[in-house]
């Protein structure tokens, strides 16, 4: 299972008025409140990133052993405290280096998404375009025998490569998001107090659209194990599902065509 071994610490974001085209030039320099967060970061263990935006939101994450990854909770946290109309966030240090230029174009954002705002996410995102119609008796079938394992399940390979590094969640301002990455998934639920997740080291879906998630961890370290579900169509972005738990009751959601488990800015 995909093991983090940190979680990003807060941010702060002094958002002052701008002007301009939608597209300007910018000198790059920190304010005095993203210098003191910026030298807050020195000497954190393994990899670090900071994001910034010239309008004063920042973003720092450090622990990661992927640089990639860093850098995206870094942008992610920052451009989670944009707002429409002001400059988006970038990339300003990542693993203890510079990698901006002095001076860089920046562009005015109309939307920000932050997890798990369906709405937002369509917008921002978009639905990803994908044809698939179930086979509910079947998938119940395949339910039935128990599966714990991507082995003990015939999986499709076609419908896997239309869901892979992309998000099924619901359409509503709250709710819940599946984040199916090429090995790794995630079960994230929206609370009052923040994003809950579930990571599971692995998933598979069939033909007849059992979708089941293998090997699960709350990120507090308690075991959860399989969690399946069933996919009865998905249509122009739209998606039908049942839970295991309640298969004969539908819920509508979305597949979002991207990762909706951080913010982000359109």
């Amino acid at each position: 299972m995909q093991k983090v071994s940190m979680w990003v610490f807060g941010l702060c974001a002094c958002l002052l008025a701008s002007a301009g085209t939608a597209q300007e030039a910018w000198t790059v320099q920190l304010t005095s409140k993203q210098a003191k967060a910026h030298a807050e970061q020195a000497g954190r263990k393994a990899v670090t990133a900071f994001a910034i935006s010239p309008d004063g939101a920042w973003g720092r994450s450090h622990g990661f052993q992927d640089a990639d990854q860093a850098a995206k909770r870094a942008m992610s946290f920052c451009q989670g405290e944009l707002r429409p109309r002001k400059r988006d966030c970038i990339l300003f240090e990542v693993a203890g280096k510079r990698v901006t230029p002095q001076i860089v174009q920046t562009r005015k954002v109309s939307a920000v998404y932050q997890p798990l705002n369906g709405r937002k996410a369509a917008f921002v995102f978009g639905r990803a375009a994908l044809d698939f119609r179930g086979n509910k008796d079947g998938a119940m079938a395949q339910l039935a025998t128990a599966p714990t394992q991507p082995s003990a399940l015939a999986q499709d390979n076609k419908l896997r490569a239309g869901l892979t590094n992309r998000t099924i969640m619901t359409t509503q301002a709250k709710g819940f998001g599946l984040w199916l990455g090429d090995v790794y998934a995630e079960h994230l639920v929206s609370t009052n107090n923040g994003v809950l997740v579930v990571g599971f080291d692995s998933w598979a879906v069939t033909a007849q659209g059992l979708l089941c998630m293998f090997n699960g961890f709350w990120d507090s370290g308690k075991p959860v194990g399989t969690k399946c579900v069933l996919l009865n169509s998905i249509g122009n972005g739209l998606v039908d599902l049942s839970w295991d738990g309640s298969p004969n009751a539908s819920r509508k959601g979305q597949l979002i065509a991207g990762d909706a488990r951080f913010s982000a800015a359109k």
